[in-house]
This record gives C-alpha cells, sequence and structure tokens, in this order.
C-alpha cells in the first residue's frame, strides 16, 4: 500500500498543522510588509516570496475550489489514505442516508491506526500504523496488522502480552502524560484560568468576555489575550461595578 514518504514540514506550512501527520511544528514565515499582503502567510520554499507577490492581493477570500482542495488534502494525510481510499470513502458515505461529509468522518475515525492514535498508544497516525503492521495491537484478542480495519463499537483494543510491546506502548503513553502534564501547568499560569479560579468569574466564558472588554489590566497595562501568562510578582486589577479589586498573585502561585 503506498504511502506518504517525502518531507512533512513543507505539506503542514501548506495546509496547517495536522496532529495525527506529524509531531513537528511548522514555522509560517508571515509578509511583515505594508499593503494588502500584509499578514499573508509566505509559501513554503526557496521562491515562497515571489510565489505570494505573483498571487492576486485583491482576492479577499479564496476560491471554493481552493477551499475544497485543502480539506480534502487535509484529510488525506492526516489519515494517511491515498486518493483511491478516499474516493471509495467517499461513494461508501453518499450511500449512506445521513449527511455525506458526517459519514466520511465517522468512517476515517473507525480505522484502527486511527482509534490507536485516539488513544493515545501512539504519537502520530503514522506511528500507530507501524505498531499495526509490527503486530503489537489485538482486536477481541485477535492479533491485526490491517492499519484500515474498520472497528465496530464492542470491539476491544488491546496490546499484545509481549515485553516489546508493553514497553513500547508505555512509554507512547508515558510521553503523552508529560506533554499532557506540561500543557495544564501552563494552562493553570494563562489570565483567564486564573480569574476562574479566584471566583472573580463564575467560568471560564466569563473570564474570556472580562478580558475581551478591557476591564482587566496586569501591572496597571490592559491585557487583551486570554492566554496571557502570568507570574507571582503580578498584580491583577479587575473593573467591577463597586469598584477597582487588585490583587497579588503570590498566594495564587504558592498554592
Amino acid at each position: 500500500m503506498s504511502r506518504y514518504l517525502g518531507p512533512r514540514l513543507r505539506i503542514i506550512r501548506r495546509i496547517g498543522k495536522l496532529r495525527g501527520f506529524t509531531r513537528k511544528k511548522p514555522f509560517r514565515r508571515v509578509f511583515r510588509g505594508r499593503g494588502l499582503l500584509e499578514g499573508k502567510v509566505i509559501p513554503p520554499g526557496q521562491h515562497g516570496l515571489s510565489k505570494l507577490f505573483k498571487s492576486r492581493p485583491f482576492d479577499s477570500c479564496e476560491s471554493d475550489y481552493l477551499i475544497r482542495l485543502k480539506v480534502k488534502q487535509r484529510l488525506r494525510y492526516n489519515y494517511g489514505v491515498n486518493e483511491k481510499q478516499l474516493v471509495k470513502y467517499v461513494r461508501k458515505a453518499k450511500k449512506m442516508k445521513e449527511s455525506t461529509g458526517q459519514v466520511l468522518l465517522q468512517l476515517l475515525e473507525m480505522r484502527l491506526d486511527n482509534v490507536v492514535f485516539r488513544l493515545n498508544m501512539a504519537p502520530t497516525i503514522v506511528a500507530a500504523r507501524q505498531l499495526i503492521n509490527h503486530g503489537h495491537i489485538r482486536v477481541n484478542n485477535k492479533k491485526v496488522n490491517i492499519a484500515s480495519y474498520m472497528c465496530k463499537p464492542k470491539d476491544v483494543i488491546s496490546v499484545a502480552m509481549k515485553q516489546s510491546s508493553l514497553k513500547l506502548v508505555n512509554r507512547n503513553l508515558q510521553e503523552y502524560y508529560k506533554r499532557m502534564s506540561f500543557y495544564q501547568k501552563r494552562l493553570e499560569k494563562t489570565l483567564a484560568y486564573i480569574l476562574f479560579k479566584l471566583n472573580i468569574a463564575s467560568n471560564m466564558t466569563n473570564a474570556l468576555e472580562l478580558i475581551q472588554q478591557g476591564k482587566v489590566q496586569v501591572n496597571n497595562r490592559k491585557v487583551n489575550a486570554p492566554n496571557y501568562i502570568c507570574s507571582a510578582k503580578d498584580v491583577v486589577s479587575v473593573m467591577t461595578q463597586n469598584g477597582v479589586n487588585k490583587m497579588k498573585l503570590t498566594e495564587y502561585f504558592k498554592i
């Protein structure tokens, strides 16, 4: 079965980040000049800047064909299917009475490699495909080495009772939990989360509204970014109906 073996950063710089495609983070260059092209993403490659100047800057939005092409390419690269496989899934989805797009996504999500990826046994769908091909995965206690195997709602996905299989999957799970704990600690330092934890806002939605309305200041400066990272030395001021409420974050970070 054919699979993509080319450069991955070039693809995700073109169509956006795909978590199931690669763990690499793209560096998307932006045109910093002035004019109609200000803020536009420079296409990848050595001649990306010249391609940007050759494009039509007067078009405020992309054409329908380009939008659909990018969506199709995102599906292809993220789930690791080729053109023929995707056409088969589309034809199968059209035969269903439900929405074709929704059924298509359900069919792609039911693939065994995607299920293994969603269970965090592998960092990407490509890595999950390798686990399946090497015989590390069991479905209902039976060895399945076909990545495109269509899972059913009551299927039980497990790992082969081998030292190499258990060690490999355990390492992937530990990396996932370590990455999630890092993101959680970073989330606890954001301005919106602190407003919610200090009972200034009843929920995260109200905290975001306070920040967007400009009623929150950090060190006497307005902050409009909800993901602003605070420190223990910061002083947060919130405009309320009763006046300005100032709080030092030293006690919050001690907890």
